[in-house]
């Protein structure tokens, strides 16, 4: 009776363990197939898929790490198993489309004075002066053209009350100081943008690679545009936003952010700014002892962060935010 007893108690953790296994392999199975199906995706080896299935499951530990340190408050965003879920951490971090370097000689930083009575929050999507969120795809690095457009995109709506989808894909193949889907710097886009005009996206739509340039003048919307120019300090951000619409800046991306789902991003940020952004408001989080925070738009389509919207921490040039941004006045 014993020896029985003492073989039980050697049995029964393994048979748990088993158990365990089992249960959790058939959860996974059932997981990675319904994340599958909703962002379509397929593989072309089983190779491949199995290198994916196990990226995915270590990302989905790392989400649910983090998402539990976020309900106990040690940090203030959550992340999502969103369309990046698959990618490895070296993959996702590679992910650049901003050109850092090269700053033009010739494009003017503008510097508004203090002003003190700027609205505490602002948000630019209770206007009807936003586009719906893009997405510039997996394999084109164009962030930098996203940015830019969405920015002439809504100031041209501010001025003219209406709103047009313009092309991005024009950018992409034609602008020559940028490099297409290697990456760009959006003051350069607006340089461009300034001289060329832009079309819109119905006569040259987006392909999410580079193709030779199909610019036709006479679709050509010209901007009424009296200058284009840098921004420097959140201050001076906040005032643009505020007082003249959304603008672009550059972020630096760590795998973290590409993961965002909700909240204010507190996370890590790479070494130097590799994305493209534009800021659409800004606020304070009072449940968050008044942490302030940037509302970015983003273009990684409605699956990432916040419908593609999300919320950076402010006021503390948070990766670079504060260093590239960028704009265009349009009369």
């Amino acid at each position: 009776m014993l020896s029985y007893r003492m073989r039980l108690h050697q049995v029964l953790p393994i048979f748990c363990i088993l158990v365990m296994c089992t249960w959790a392999s058939h959860y996974f199975d059932q997981e990675w197939n319904i994340w599958k199906s909703k962002y379509g995706k397929t593989y072309v080896t089983v190779d491949e898929e199995l290198l994916r299935r196990k990226t995915w499951e270590d990302t989905w530990y790392k989400v649910q790490k983090h998402n539990e340190l976020a309900d106990q408050g040690l940090t203030s965003y959550r992340m999502a198993m969103n369309h990046f879920a698959d990618m490895t951490g070296k993959e996702l971090e590679s992910r650049s489309c901003l050109i850092s370097t090269g700053f033009p000689s010739n494009a003017p930083t503008n510097r508004y004075r203090t002003h003190a009575n700027l609205p505490e929050h602002f948000d630019w999507r209770d206007s009807k002066c936003l586009t719906e969120v893009k997405n510039q795809g997996s394999y084109c690095g164009s962030c930098w053209a996203f940015a830019t457009v969405g920015v002439i995109e809504s100031r041209l709506c501010i001025k003219n009350h209406e709103l047009m989808d313009l092309s991005e894909q024009q950018l992409v193949d034609c602008d020559t100081q940028d490099s297409g889907c290697c990456g760009g710097l959006p003051i350069l886009a607006l340089m461009y943008v300034a001289d060329q005009g832009v079309m819109k996206t119905e006569d040259y739509a987006y392909t999410g690679k580079k193709m030779a340039c199909s610019y036709n003048s006479d679709e050509a919307i010209l901007l009424n545009t009296t200058k284009y120019y840098l921004l420097s300090g959140e201050e001076n951000l906040a005032s643009s936003v505020a007082l003249e619409g959304p603008i672009t800046t550059g972020f630096g991306v760590s795998s973290d952010f590409l993961l965002y789902s909700e909240g204010i991003y507190d996370g890590d940020c790479s070494k130097n700014p590799n994305h493209a952004i534009i800021i659409v408001g800004y606020g304070t989080e009072q449940e968050e002892e008044n942490k302030a925070y940037w509302i970015i738009k983003n273009s990684w389509g409605e699956e990432w962060g916040e419908i593609g919207y999300g919320k950076i921490e402010r006021n503390i040039n948070k990766c670079y935010i504060a260093e590239f941004a960028a704009t265009i006045d349009i009369m």
